[in-house]
């Protein structure tokens, strides 16, 4: 079950008590951004990490405990949830197995995120450091905006959509769902991308790239398809989302 935190917030007197899903680089990262929220008002209690590889079970990870696998959340209804997994398909798989469980989907957004007028962003989204939001803008559940991500007036970005560092969307941008996009790689004025492709590091999109492949270099190029599209390109990611008129806006 997929529990809208704006929803439930709206009776909490005290901290979200929230755990971490992957316990790897990305997850370090987003137990910090979780710090740095803290920092400026108090929001969410670190419970830990929760991760399949059940031999890290017990151990620490940057001094945060990692409390056990999916188990553990069969036990702990209730909880905040942020799926630290950077690859979308991996995001994607790991929402689907939650379905079941009574799980919160904050929105994790850095204190120095600028965010501008007309901006509506969904659930379970990480926003880090030094990213810019403009305005008119429409961001789906489950993104990853990685460090200085630019985004430009009049873009859209679909349901997990995922960067790396630095990357930049100019105005009228459009992705589809979980679309991935390398280290400073560049949308260029309306153009979009398709389902599930992979912009490569450094790449300039300044045309339509189609669903399910890899495009890479200046102009970007398709260079193959990406296999794992056809796995996942039938699954129904509008069932992760309640209807969206419930999602959080920013004026």
């Amino acid at each position: 079950m997929i529990i809208w935190v704006e929803r439930i917030t709206k009776d909490f007197t005290t901290m979200i008590e929230t755990v971490i899903f992957g316990a790897g680089g990305f997850g370090r990262e987003v137990a910090w951004l979780i710090e740095e929220i803290n920092r400026e008002e108090e929001k969410y209690k670190l419970l830990g990490f929760i991760d399949d590889d059940l031999s890290l079970v017990g151990k620490d990870v940057n001094s945060y405990p990692v409390l056990g696998g999916m188990d553990y959340l069969q036990s702990h209804p209730g909880l905040g949830m942020v799926v630290a997994l950077g690859d979308p398909v991996a995001r994607l798989k790991a929402i689907n197995r939650f379905k079941r469980y009574q799980l919160i989907y904050p929105n994790l957004i850095h204190p120095s995120v600028l965010i501008g007028g007309n901006v509506s962003i969904g659930i379970g989204n990480v926003i880090c450091a030094g990213s810019i939001i403009t305005v008119n803008i429409r961001i789906g559940n489950f993104c990853q905006l990685n460090l200085k991500t630019s985004i430009g007036h009049d873009s859209v970005l679909g349901d997990f959509t995922t960067t790396a560092c630095s990357v930049d969307f100019a105005g009228y941008s459009h992705t589809e769902a979980g679309v991935y996009f390398g280290n400073q790689s560049t949308l260029l004025p309306s153009t979009s991308v398709g389902a599930f492709s992979i912009i490569g590091a450094g790449a300039v999109v300044n045309r339509n790239i189609p669903d399910g492949v890899v495009a890479v270099g200046v102009p970007a190029k398709v260079i193959k398809r990406n296999r794992i599209y056809e796995e996942i390109k039938e699954t129904d990611i509008e069932s992760l989302a309640p209807d969206p008129v419930e999602g959080r806006a920013f004026h």
